[in-house]
């Protein structure tokens, strides 16, 4: 026998089924000692003791009657309780990694807020209310919660009442079921000014490249410069760069609207990538390989943090406001069209039609060599 965390409950898996039966020993009233079987489930184990306890007989455990009042005592369960054994029997449906990041957000998110409360007193208002309160932002502007976080706090919270209405133990509606996370703000607020921008893209392209890792993160901030997003980045490889055309391309199955977009190189991309190439090994496919783990950089938030620090930039300036940079300049300073814009920066079209067509065009280079004329980084 194996104890629980529970006080006079142990468990012992069978080989007939491999599953966990519970046991409880208690004193009855008699002052004997007793042991029963509580059947597989924990939580309901937990209430069988406490019901035994309280006087009650083992032999109404099957009874109709005393099932409904089972039921409806098990609806006073503490939240936290009831999470513990949805965690157990799911447990083995998802991956290693979803294990620990579901462990985590159970205890990190949702067990401060709803741990101590009984499963049947949570409603709609009170899960509602708690993912405003992580969408609150503090007074620099930060929210405490990322979008991504709030969808995966209520994703988890409603999945454990959707278990709950399995096992017969929630008698309504799902109360997370409705919950909406507030939208995501897409507006772009660039507060940087042009002497911020300049400088701090001259201090990229000034950076030391005498190692070969900084060269290739450096590499890659240019091309975020030029408007890429860091998965289509780290991605790229040298088959996508075609010098005779002067152009690389972003295969569809790499760009987030599936299309393919073709873009002409600036005179200095150019250059970068040709002098990286001499670096590059028989068997390299990538372009940026991480020479610690063989595959391409997932990360160099490092080195791009003690760029802004550098540059005086808000450490909050993320690798996507290069795009808004880009697109920023194009339409006010260039005043260009918002279809051209969306070649630049790889937008998708509205015509859902296009996702089969694949575009060409100069617009990347003729934005590019007209930010790096204003803000004047080859002086």
């Amino acid at each position: 026998m194996i104890k629980t965390s529970y006080k006079g409950i142990f468990y012992k898996v069978l080989k007939s089924d491999n599953k966990r039966h519970y046991y409880g020993r208690y004193i009855d009233k008699e002052g004997k000692p007793k042991k029963v079987n509580l059947g597989t489930s924990l939580t309901i184990a937990v209430k069988k003791l406490d019901q035994l306890k309280k006087g009650n007989k083992p032999n109404d455990f099957n009874s109709k009657i005393y099932g409904d009042k089972l039921s409806k005592a098990l609806s006073k369960t503490l939240f936290k309780t009831c999470y513990l054994e949805y965690l157990r029997v799911e447990f083995k449906k998802w991956s290693i990694s979803e294990q620990k990041t579901k462990k985590s957000r159970f205890k990190n998110w949702i067990l401060p807020k709803f741990g101590h409360m009984e499963i049947d007193k949570i409603n709609y208002s009170d899960i509602q209310e708690y993912i405003n309160q992580l969408d609150y932002k503090n007074t620099n502007g930060e929210i405490k919660c990322a979008r991504k976080t709030q969808e995966n706090i209520k994703s988890s919270i409603q999945s454990f009442f959707t278990f709950l209405k399995k096992e017969g133990l929630l008698k309504r509606d799902n109360p997370a079921s409705h919950v909406t996370i507030k939208p995501y703000d897409n507006h772009v607020y660039m507060n940087l000014s042009v002497n911020q921008i300049s400088t701090f893209y001259k201090n990229i392209i000034d950076i030391d490249t005498t190692e070969l890792e900084v060269r290739k993160k450096r590499l890659m901030l240019i091309l975020m410069i030029h408007g890429r997003r860091f998965g289509e980045v780290k991605n790229l490889e040298w088959g996508e760069i075609n010098f005779l055309e002067n152009e690389y391309l972003i295969p569809a199955h790499k760009s987030k609207d599936k299309k393919t977009h073709f873009h002409e190189m600036t005179d200095f991309l150019r250059k970068e990538f040709l002098e990286l190439q001499v670096y590059r090994k028989v068997d390299d496919s990538y372009i940026f390989i991480n020479p610690k783990t063989n595959k391409p950089y997932s990360d160099i938030s490092k080195f791009f943090k003690s760029i802004k620090i550098a540059s005086d930039i808000p450490v909050s300036f993320r690798c996507q406001d290069f795009r808004h940079v880009v697109g920023t300049f194009a339409r006010k300073e260039l005043g260009m069209p918002l279809e051209e814009i969306r070649d630049v920066l790889g937008h998708g079209s509205v015509k859902t039609t296009e996702i089969y067509s694949e575009r060409k065009t100069e617009n990347s280079k003729i934005v590019n060599n007209k930010l790096f004329e204003l803000f004047d980084l080859f002086s």
